[in-house]
């Protein structure tokens, strides 16, 4: 995965962008006292906290791009690795006649690979709360991801409603229309279709409006899974590529349940793994497993030998976890029901999705050992915080402007030059509390280690080792960091406690200090020895270290005086 940021921000937005390019550029500019954003209950407009009454509503919004007989398709892949190679001899239909495909990029993987059709509807889904004064929203989008100036634009233009937070999070599909500019037909060209943005923020839109006028009073019913606990265990189902082999195999569950009956209103499921099960070769447009994961939750599944077990209803929305490392097909075992390995492409991914709704419907069900209250006390705080960007790949992107996100505190007028005027780009952090579960959100792909530790070898699958012992360039494990984790600084009574990914934002990976490592020379274009192709499409080494401080101030607020 990779980002990049553009200078098309005003000069009003760079007051100080006028210091001297021979200067040290010193980074972010100090923000002062720690003071959360925004904090309810106890902040303006939600003053008064909760009420004991939990209402929910649910929405949502189709943001599938319309693929038909005017759309540029490839008419022949030689090699059918699903991406345009003209030095191959592809050829493609070129409906408007100006010798260029201009397809519907698909986003994730390499470049060129244009949408031929569409396998499953993508999704703006929104999930509104709300307990007295205190209203929250988030819109889960199917799409790889979303710059914090997205969000912005979609809490302006909802900025009537009686909604004290609204935030966008990505669930990172990598069978989706490109939603960043990365993945056009070629690596100097961006994928970017304004229009096809627009659409996902008035989605986003319409889905909480929606949610907001059928708020009804609920009951909230908690779950978990872990996959070391499911038959095949935890590589049938999602792996890890990068030393230490660490990953979250938790499912969290909740799901909001009509007060004074047994239907839905709305599921909420937070699970971390890439949405690429599908590969690189598929051309059709999908959500990928989340399509079949949020499908079976609904509307039930079959299981081995005819095993059924009902969908409970409603809307089901994904939130996907610390999926760093890129967390997901790697290594895997994936088996049908019948014990056959599925095929490649989107058949793997339906089995994927199909056997984890199977999974958390289990876990929701009688024998499940889920918990039930009658309401939910809910709180926010969030904070605000500029990040140095250091890539240098990301300050040809910035200096090209290929991609539409506000970039600060550098000035165009003279050279980007590392370490010396390099450009800021604005993020946004939140903790999230809904009853006995609590949130972080994470602005990017963090990796796990960053959320459970897990250095000892706990959230290392069975059969696995930590360290790969022919890994050219392993991770010292006597240099990592020692607990607390973040998982540890979440609330103490909290018995949920999970990671939004790529939610507020997406900046890449999120990478421990201790193993971030550059290759040399060709730092962020090339990869340094053994598992370090995370560090290309990160912000920077400093990007954690700032982001973890944060995080940690806003878990702890408010701090003992």
């Amino acid at each position: 995965m990779l980002i990049a940021v553009s200078g098309c921000g005003g000069a009003e937005e760079r007051a100080d962008a006028g210091a001297d390019a021979a200067a040290r550029d010193a980074g972010p500019p100090d923000a002062g006292p720690f003071m959360p954003d925004l904090e309810c209950p106890g902040g303006p407009g939600c003053t008064a906290g909760g009420d004991g009454m939990l209402f929910a509503g649910a929405a949502a919004v189709a943001i599938t791009p319309t693929v038909d007989d005017t759309t540029e398709v490839l008419t022949l892949d030689v090699n059918g690795n699903g991406s345009y190679d003209p030095e191959e001899g592809d050829t493609f239909r070129d409906t408007n006649g100006n010798g260029a495909l201009d397809g519907i990029w698909i986003a994730g993987f390499g470049n060129g690979r244009a949408a031929t059709g569409v396998n499953d509807d993508q999704w703006a889904r929104a999930l509104v709360l709300r307990d007295g004064d205190i209203t929250l929203a988030i819109v889960a989008v199917d799409a790889v991801g979303l710059f914090y100036d997205d969000v912005l634009l979609v809490r302006e233009a909802l900025s009537d409603l009686d909604v004290d937070y609204v935030t966008l999070a990505a669930t990172h599909s990598h069978q989706a229309k490109d939603t960043m500019g990365i993945w056009g037909r070629t690596y100097f060209e961006t994928g970017l279709d304004h229009a096809y943005q627009e659409t996902i923020r008035a989605a986003s839109v319409r889905a909480v409006r929606e949610a907001v006028a059928g708020l009804e009073r609920v009951n909230v019913q908690y779950a978990s899974l872990r996959l070391r606990d499911v038959p095949g265990g935890v590589l049938r189902y999602v792996g890890d590529n990068r030393d230490p082999q660490i990953l979250d195999d938790e499912a969290r569950v909740m799901r909001f349940v009509r007060a004074g009956a047994d239907t839905t209103v709305a599921t909420l499921t937070n699970f971390a793994a890439h949405p690429e099960y599908a590969g690189s070769e598929n051309t059709l447009l999908s959500s990928d497993y989340v399509h079949w994961l949020r499908a079976g939750i609904e509307d039930g599944v079959t299981g081995a030998d005819g095993a059924r077990r009902d969908g409970v209803g409603g809307i089901a929305v994904f939130v996907n976890g610390a999926l760093g490392c890129q967390i997901g097909p790697n290594g895997i075992d994936p088996r049908r029901w019948d014990g056959t390995p599925p095929d490649r492409g989107l058949d793997r991914a339906h089995t994927i999705g199909e056997q984890l709704a199977w999974h958390v419907l289990g876990a929701l069900g009688p024998d499940g050992g889920s918990t039930t209250d009658e309401t939910a006390v809910l709180g926010v705080r969030t904070r605000t915080l500029f990040l140095d960007v250091q890539n240098r790949k990301y300050h040809f992107a910035a200096v090209g402007e290929l991609f539409e996100r506000r970039t600060y505190h550098w000035d165009e007028t003279r050279p980007l030059l590392p370490g010396r005027n390099e450009p800021d780009v604005m993020t946004e952090i939140a903790v999230i509390d809904v009853g006995r579960a609590q949130f972080l959100t994470a602005p990017g792909e963090m990796d796990p280690a960053l959320f459970v530790g897990g250095y000892d070898g706990a959230y290392t699958p069975e059969g696995v080792m930590i360290v790969d012992p022919d890994n050219p360039n392993p991770p010292d494990l006597s240099r990592a960091p020692p607990p607390p984790y973040l998982r540890d600084r979440m609330r103490a009574d909290a018995e949920m406690r999970g990671v939004f990914g790529l939610t507020s934002d997406q900046l890449g990976y999120l990478i421990p200090s201790f193993n971030y490592e550059l290759a040399s020379p060709g730092a962020y274009f090339d990869e340094a020895a053994g598992d370090h192709y995370d560090e290309t499409n990160s912000l920077g080494p400093d990007a954690w270290p700032n982001l973890e401080r944060e995080l940690n101030a806003l878990l702890a607020w408010p701090a003992e005086p």
